[in-house]
C-alpha cells in the first residue's frame, strides 16, 4: 500500500505538496475548497499550473491524488433546495478535480432523512447520473463506506453496490473503504479471521478491484456502535492486526491508504512511520 494522510490547502491549493512531504506521506488527500461552505471556489490559471508543476516535479508525480468532497453535499437530500445545492456543489467538485488532475473524488452517499432506504439509493444514483450527463468527468467518483449513523446510506456493502448498479456510467464509480466506519457498522476487523470474512464480503458485493482508496482510522468506540469517532492507529478498539495485514496485502499493493486521525501533523507523521514499519521490509 501507499501510505499517507489528509493535508490542508490553507493559504493556497498547492501548499499540500510541501505539507505532505513534511510528514513523509507517500500519497495524500485534500479538500479542493473549504469543506464547510457552499460557495464554489474557482482557481486561477496560475494556481492550477503551479499545482500541476509541483506534482510533476516532485515525489507525487507517479501516485494517484485523492480529493474528498465537501461534507455539506448530500446526494440524497430530502429537502429539494438542499438537494439542488448539493447537486451543483457535486458538479463543481468534479470540475475542480479535473482542472487539478485529481484521480479520485471520495464522497459520502448522504442521508435520506424520513424517506426509505430504497428511496435514498435511487436518489443518490439519480444525482450521480445527472452530474455525469451534464459533464463527463475524468476523475473517478468513489462512494465511501459510512458508520451508519441515523439515516446515512452506505454502511452496508450491499447499499454501495446497489447505488453503483443504478449508475448509467458505471466506469465512473468505485469505492473508498474506511476502517473506522466499517468497524462501527458492525463488520469484524480486529481478528485475522474476522478481517478475512469481511474482505470476502467486500469482494462479494463490491469487488476488491473496485476498492481504489482506503481510509485508515482506528475507532474510539466498539464494533457495531454506529458511531464515527476516529482514533490513531493502534490506540482504539480495532488494534494493529488488520492494518498490518492490509498494508501487506498484494491485492492493495499500490492502493492509497489515507489517515484521517486526530492529533494534527505530528500524529500523522508518527502513524505514517508506524504503518511503514508494519509493511514488510519497512520503508
Amino acid at each position: 500500500m501507499k501510505i499517507g494522510c489528509h493535508v490542508s490547502i490553507a493559504q493556497n491549493i498547492w501548499a499540500c505538496f510541501e505539507r505532505a512531504a513534511s510528514v513523509e506521506s507517500e500519497v495524500f488527500q485534500i479538500f479542493t475548497q473549504n469543506q464547510r461552505q457552499w460557495r464554489s471556489v474557482q482557481y486561477s490559471a496560475e494556481d492550477i499550473q503551479k499545482f500541476h508543476d509541483l506534482r510533476s516535479e516532485g515525489p507525487y508525480r507517479d501516485v494517484p491524488l485523492v480529493a474528498h468532497a465537501s461534507y455539506l453535499i448530500n446526494l440524497c437530500a430530502e429537502d429539494e433546495e438542499k438537494l439542488a445545492r448539493s447537486r451543483q456543489a457535486f458538479l463543481d467538485e468534479l470540475k475542480r478535480c479535473d482542472a487539478l488532475g485529481i484521480d479520485f473524488l471520495v464522497i459520502h452517499p448522504g442521508s435520506y432523512g424520513s424517506k426509505t432506504l430504497e428511496w435514498g439509493i435511487d436518489r443518490v444514483a439519480e444525482t450521480i447520473n445527472l452530474a455525469c450527463e451534464q459533464y463527463k468527468p475524468r476523475v473517478q467518483i468513489l462512494l465511501e463506506s459510512t458508520a451508519g449513523q441515523g439515516s446515512n446510506l452506505g454502511f452496508r456493502f450491499e447499499q454501495l453496490q446497489a447505488i453503483r448498479e443504478k449508475a448509467l456510467q458505471k466506469e465512473h464509480l468505485a469505492y473508498c473503504l474506511d476502517t473506522c466506519h466499517i468497524f462501527a457498522a458492525g463488520y469484524e476487523l480486529e481478528t485475522v479471521n474476522g478481517l478475512e470474512n469481511t474482505l470476502k464480503e467486500v469482494d462479494k458485493w463490491l469487488g476488491m478491484e473496485r476498492v481504489k482508496v482506503w481510509h485508515f482510522n482506528d475507532s474510539m468506540h466498539e464494533r457495531g456502535s454506529r458511531r464515527d469517532r476516529h482514533a490513531p492507529i493502534g490506540e482504539g478498539k480495532i488494534g494493529l492486526t488488520p492494518f498490518e495485514i492490509l498494508v501487506n496485502d498484494p491485492v492493495f499493493k499500490d492502493t492509497p491508504a489515507i489517515l484521517e486521525i486526530p492529533g494534527g501533523m505530528e500524529k500523522f507523521a508518527e502513524n505514517i512511520q508506524l504503518l511503514k514499519k508494519l509493511r514488510k521490509g519497512g520503508g
